[in-house]
């Protein structure tokens, strides 16, 4: 599956990852802040695709831009991953930092939600996103601005997303002080068909 991105970028594809893509996977995680834990637990778990996506250059050079991941089922959570009711649970987005502010951020998202409605038969895509405002301080931690409401969360907004349930931490950011700190998400959804 393609979508076309301006010309001065390429051409934004993907490939399901396999389990030679491990390592990658990590890779990108680490660059974008995240953790391993999905990785190691849900590579190769058909309930939990992930993909690398590929822009193709106009001299038909392809480079490994970032990773996405899908979630068709969560037992635990049928309001988040349901194969039965249809629900599609967008679980990763990253595009490495030197192609961000390119738009393929946008046109990934695009590609996801339509794998979600055309390959795996959702009706609702669901995600998560930090709900505030967050930065990294002078130690490396990020910190959580809760006067304002996170960048991602206007943007999902501006796409159909509502949110469907209170925020709570969510995502594991341990500091020196506090091993077991997690950033607190919001949950969104939207009806897709």
């Amino acid at each position: 599956m393609t979508i076309t991105v301006p010309s001065t970028s390429g051409t934004l594809s993907y490939r399901l990852a396999q389990e030679n893509d491990r390592q990658l996977l990590l890779d990108l995680r680490k660059e974008c802040g995240w953790g391993a834990p999905k990785i190691q637990k849900y590579l190769g778990d058909p309930d939990r695709p992930f993909c690398i996506f590929l822009l193709e250059r106009e001299n038909g050079q392809v480079e490994e831009v970032g990773m996405g991941g899908w979630c068709l089922d969560m037992p635990e959570d049928q309001d988040t991953a349901s194969r039965e009711r249809r629900i599609v649970y967008l679980s990763s987005l990253f595009i490495r930092k030197a192609y961000q502010a390119n738009g393929l951020g946008t046109k990934a998202i695009d590609l996801m939600e339509k794998a979600a409605i055309e390959e795996y038969g959702a009706k609702v895509i669901t995600l998560d996103t930090t709900a505030y405002h967050t930065y990294v301080d002078e130690e490396g931690y990020a910190v959580e601005d809760f006067n304002q409401r996170g960048r991602a969360v206007r943007w999902y907004e501006k796409r159909g997303y509502t949110e469907y349930r209170e925020p709570k931490p969510f995502f594991p950011h341990p500091t020196k002080t506090d091993p077991d700190r997690h950033l607190q998400a919001v949950f969104m959804r939207k009806s897709v068909s």
